[in-house]
């Protein structure tokens, strides 16, 4: 990561830059004065001829504004520009030996304009602009008395200059100083709130200020922009064995192993705890996968304090990845996209790279697919849209069911055909919460009997819209049943035993699990073995206990 801070947020430097304009319009102004001169003396005007007057006035007003549009057009240069920068420099240098030519070059009293430049200058850059500018305007005035006062015999002007010249150093180095003290003060304050102090790393602040940043940059530019979340998997495990301090330590290791394998342009960040996110501008996905794996392979090979004692005798990473697309609407669907990425890397597999896919997108990827299908299915995906805008844990809950399905579909080797259905069923099982109000699905208390009866309606009502689908028939029971239990007890028709379809079933587990694993409002989040006691003791009431045993024992070997 090599990265420098901002010095100043734009409107500050918006305002200096308009300040600086401002001093160098003066100079120009200035510079009119001995011009006017010249073009009077040289046409011999007589002031009362308001003819001749009016030339000259004209003539200098004339080449005054050229100039002015020309710094305007630097002005609005890119300030990063190199070549305009100089550019600027030179012309007002010129601008200014032109006036000291004219209004009697070693002779003039208006050598001191080089001033203008000068403190501008240092100022707005550094010392060293400032000292090359000085050292320019000091030759140009050892050349003038050379050049044109030994002529007299006698240079009496050098002494003086010499004394100028004096002052443009010791102002230049004066200003220059205290510039350079200023920006180190400034950079020390953008230290403070831009780096978080363990890891060296920038912090969360830092991050979401610089991801819209970016992300309004990638939208309007059409560039790339790609974001990797990272989690050090059983981090927690390390600290609870060996301290605080050892944990602190190896996060610091870690940071520097992540930064060694990461390019000029990435920006590495500390999003919280033992979680990084690394911003990759002009990166596609493919680009951000390859730079994940880099990553994750030289963490696991790295060799840290206490780490036999770590499942497979590593410290691992897990990451997500997804990639910015004209197609979001906020930068927060590109840090959502990598949670749920590192979501499915962590507590699916860890120690491994995941790349963010819509739900939608995999339903095309399941075997046997019928493209009319997915062209019917287009409406579900915006109704499952307006879904997560009332509440977004149904959403994400959709996409972890859907991942969950996957995982038990393969552990109990289903046919392509039945595994197709029950990832169908997974993505669209909470349809019917579309009419249910929103006041229902965030409460934070305990639901009403009346609000629990609006609730219960949902399945039905998923039911109801999928079966007006053609070629969704045999995903209805499955959606319609994956809240009945297996004593009977359960809804909308209190099916028992295995009168209930057998992959609604198994999505009653994945259901339940995943509800039980994550926060809501209303209830305490259990961690995985929790849920596993809970899935035991629910056997043959709530669950099937086959399938229950099957889903656990799928968990447990990932």
């Amino acid at each position: 990561m090599s990265r420098s801070l901002p010095s100043l947020n734009n409107k500050k430097k918006e305002q200096i830059r308009t300040m600086f304009f401002t001093l160098k319009i003066l100079a120009l102004f200035f510079s009119a004065i001995p011009l006017f001169h010249y073009f009077s003396k040289k046409l011999n005007i007589n002031f009362t001829n308001n003819n001749y007057s009016v030339y000259a006035i004209g003539i200098t007003l004339i080449f005054i504004c050229l100039l002015m549009f020309f710094l305007m057009f630097i002005f609005n240069r890119n300030e990063y520009n190199k070549v305009l920068q100089i550019l600027e420099m030179v012309v007002f240098i010129i601008v200014f030996i032109v006036v000291i030519y004219v209004s009697g070059a070693n002779e003039s009293y208006n050598k001191f304009i080089f001033l203008f430049i000068i403190i501008s200058y240092t100022i707005e850059y550094d010392m060293k602009t400032g000292l090359t500018i000085a050292s320019i305007s000091a030759a140009v005035i050892m050349l003038m008395d050379f050049v044109f006062g030994l002529k007299n015999g006698v240079n009496v002007q050098f002494e003086n200059d010499l004394a100028l010249i004096a002052m443009f150093y010791l102002v230049t180095w004066t200003l220059g100083f205290y510039v350079k003290l200023e920006k180190s003060h400034i950079q020390d304050l953008m230290n403070y709130a831009n780096i978080d102090g363990l890891t060296g790393a920038y912090n969360h602040r830092y991050f979401y200020e610089n991801i819209e940043l970016l992300c309004e940059d990638s939208k309007k530019n059409n560039t790339q922009l790609s974001l990797l979340m990272i989690d050090l998997d059983y981090f927690k495990k390390y600290n609870d064995m060996y301290g605080h301090s050892k944990g602190d330590e190896l996060l610091k290791e870690i940071t520097s192993i992540i930064r060694d394998n990461l390019r000029e342009k990435d920006i590495l960040c500390r999003y919280g705890g033992d979680e990084f996110c690394i911003i990759l501008p002009d990166t596609d996905k493919e680009k951000a996968c390859f730079v994940a794996n880099k990553i994750r392979e030289a963490v696991y090979n790295y060799d840290c304090f206490g780490q036999e004692y770590l499942k497979n005798g590593k410290m691992t990473l897990s990451i997500g990845v997804s990639t910015y697309n004209n197609e979001m609407d906020h930068c927060k669907d590109l840090i959502e996209n990598a949670d749920m990425a590192l979501y499915r890397a962590k507590f699916l597999r860890r120690n491994k790279v995941e790349v963010y896919s819509s739900i939608f997108e995999q339903v095309k990827e399941i075997n046997n697919i019928n493209t009319n299908l997915l062209e019917d299915i287009k409406p579900l995906k915006t109704l499952i849209t307006v879904i997560n805008s009332r509440d977004t844990y149904t959403y994400k809950h959709v996409e972890r069911v859907f991942n969950y399905c996957s995982i038990i579909a393969d552990h109990l080797k289903l046919s392509s055909e039945d595994k197709r259905l029950l990832m169908y069923a997974a993505y669209l099982h909470d349809l019917g919460k579309i009419n249910v109000s929103k006041e229902i699905l965030i409460s934070s208390s305990k639901l009403t009997q009346e609000q629990w009866e609006e609730l219960k309606k949902h399945p039905q009502d998923s039911a109801d819209i999928i079966k007006q689908i053609k070629g969704f028939e045999n995903v209805v029971p499955i959606v319609l049943e994956h809240h009945e239990k297996f004593d009977g007890t359960g809804y909308p028709n209190g099916l028992k035993g295995e009168k209930i379809s057998y992959l609604a079933r198994i999505l009653t587990v994945v259901d339940s699990f995943d509800a039980m694993t994550n926060q809501r409002p209303y209830q305490k989040t259990k961690t995985f073995d929790e849920a596993f006691e809970e899935i035991e003791r629910c056997k043959g009431t709530h669950f099937d206990p086959k399938i229950a045993d099957k889903f656990i024992e799928a968990l447990k070997l990932i």
